[in-house]
């Protein structure tokens, strides 16, 4: 059997303060190679700015509505003579080329103090061919159908189009200020954040007109809608981040 070990001998309090000592000071040497290691953050500047744009497109889809209506002493006979008038209005359009044709709202009550019925209910004409949909609508209100608005409008994909070039005209506008005052500054544009794109409504509205003549005589010429150029607008609004050179 090996003879048993004999126990470690215990440093004195004095060495074991100086180690500790020693260790904190080689903490400390090591504290300075540690903080230069870390990069330096860099001085930034946030510029709020903002900028229009507008684009004008020609409009290319004209709308008519119209609006059937009739008086009876029964509601049924208003009804059904609103359902012939729509009926027939949406027959014809279908068979134009190019023409679409919805119906809106249905509308039956009472009229002069409750002693007649009147019901009423939309017809839409959409198409790109104005000669063809103003020569149909003409038609319509020699059979009786009032019109209710009529106007010319971009279509979906036209304005669709439109608000994309505007909002890249805006937003290259941004760019170019930022980078300009960045210039005036002394300073380089990093970047841009928190962009924010609005494009405004500025579709033309449907005007009401004028409530054509029940009788209108069918030799009589059809509605005139001249076309006007529409303005589409995109506005940008950016933080810009500067840095110094």
């Amino acid at each position: 059997m090996l003879p048993p070990r004999a126990p470690r001998p215990i440093a004195p309090p004095e060495r074991r303060n100086r180690m500790r000592r020693i260790l904190a000071l080689l903490g400390l040497l090591a504290l300075p190679t540690a903080l230069a290691a870390q990069p330096t953050p860099v001085a930034e500047t946030e510029l709020h700015i903002g900028e229009s744009a507008e684009v004008t497109r020609a409009p290319d889809e004209v709308v008519a509505t119209l609006r059937a209506e009739a008086r009876a002493s029964t509601a049924a006979a208003a009804q059904e003579a609103v359902n012939r008038a729509v009926g027939a209005a949406v027959e014809r359009a279908r068979a134009v080329p190019g023409l679409r044709v919805s119906t809106g709202g249905y509308w039956t009550g009472r009229v002069d103090e409750g002693r007649a019925w009147q019901a009423a209910q939309q017809v839409t004409l959409r198409g790109g061919d104005g000669a063809a949909l103003l020569d149909l609508a003409g038609t319509l209100q020699g059979q009786g159908l009032a019109m209710s608005a009529l106007h010319w409008q971009l279509t979906r994909e036209t304005e669709r189009a439109a608000r994309e070039e505007a909002s890249r005209l805006a937003l290259d506008g941004v760019r170019r200020r930022a980078a300009a005052v960045a210039e005036q500054l002394g300073l380089v544009l990093v970047g841009l954040k928190e962009v924010r794109i609005d494009v405004p409504d500025r579709m033309p509205r449907p005007m009401p007109m004028a409530m054509a003549a029940r009788a209108a005589s069918p030799a009589a010429p059809p509605p005139v809608a001249v076309a006007e150029d529409v303005v589409v607008q995109a506005n940008v609004q950016a933080v810009a981040v500067l840095r110094p050179r």
